[in-house]
């Protein structure tokens, strides 16, 4: 074996060392959440209740909170009402809506992401698919 096919041999050696090593202590860091929604009637009269429940949980260090938010048409969302910020946690919240326009409402629920219980301009961490309430 030459000095130069012996030292190409040792410098893969170390690099593929190297790279293992860094497979096996650089895992995948990730919290787990969850996010569940409900919302009805999906048909509702002028003036009719339209009730919407959320809850979540986030086991990562911030400060989270789940709300219920709606929106008209393609309009922006709107939060409708929200559970307090908590330290490892998500929440729950109930709404009961009142409709006062016709067309699709939409609603849905987003867990925020803050970094503390006063953040005025927390993260959304995730969203779940609307859901469409005809109003007639």
């Amino acid at each position: 074996m030459t000095p130069h096919h012996r030292r190409t041999l040792h410098c893969a050696l170390i690099g593929a060392v190297a790279v293992t090593s860094l497979g096996v202590t650089a895992g995948p860091a990730s919290a787990k959440s969850s996010l569940s929604f409900t919302a009805g009637p999906r048909s509702v009269g002028l003036g009719g209740l339209v009730r919407a429940a959320a809850k979540a949980s986030d086991d990562n260090a911030t400060f989270n909170k789940v709300c219920v938010q709606q929106r008209w048409s393609a309009t922006a969302w709107h939060n409708v009402a929200c559970s307090k910020p908590a330290r490892h946690a998500g929440g729950a919240v109930n709404v009961t809506l009142r409709v006062k326009q016709r067309g699709h409402l939409q609603l849905r629920a987003a867990l925020f992401e803050g970094r503390s219980a006063q953040d005025q301009h927390p993260k959304t961490r995730s969203a779940s698919r609307p859901i469409t309430v005809t109003v007639h």
